[in-house]
Formats: structure tokens, sequence, C-alpha cells
């Protein structure tokens, strides 16, 4: 299941190298958000700190939208009432989130 899971991974990067950039945000792709919602789950998971996961965020997304959709990401994991959740359930929590938020807007 794991190697079929990053085959489609890869697949889809290297689509996406293929297709013409267009003006796109990270806070506009759900399987985005939940892909650094499980990355910063690991954070925590790791003893990360939150100034820690926002010097990285900022290091690595230049973008301003990339950076504030990172932050407000870093935000809700790092809440002090959140929960631990492993990084599957925080990419399967907020990708869950940004549809129904999506979905709400059409």
């Amino acid at each position: 299941m794991k190697r079929v899971v990053m085959s489609a991974l890869l697949a889809v990067c290297v689509t996406q190298t293929a297709v013409p950039a267009a003006a796109q945000t990270v806070s506009e792709q759900c399987f985005a958000i939940g892909d650094i919602a499980g990355q910063v789950a690991s954070w925590r998971a790791h003893k990360k700190t939150k100034a820690q996961a926002l010097d990285q965020a900022a290091r690595y997304y230049p973008d301003n939208a990339d950076r504030r959709t990172f932050a407000s990401i870093i935000e809700k994991i790092y809440a002090p009432d959140a929960p631990h959740m492993t990084p599957d359930q925080a990419s399967m929590a907020l990708t869950s989130d940004c549809v129904k938020a999506q979905k709400r807007q059409e």
C-alpha cells in the first residue's frame, strides 16, 4: 500500500512540473494543505518548537500567501488546546477542513 501511495505522489510531482506554472498557491490545493499538516505534526512529535516550525516555513516558502497558509497550519497544530495528532491524522483532518471550506465557497 505504501509503495502505491509513494508511486502516485511521485507521478503527481512529475506531472505538476510538466504543466505550465499557474498562479496557484498552496492554500488553493487541499492535498498540499494535508501534506503540510502531516509534516508539521511530525515536527511537533519530534519536539520541534513552534518558533522553529515558523522559521523553517519562512525559509522554504518564499511566497507570502504560502507562508501565511503554512503559519496558519502551524498555529492550528501547535495550539495549546490542540490534540497531539499523528502526521496521518493531521493530514486527513486539515485536508477535510480545506475541502469543506472550498465547497462552502462554491
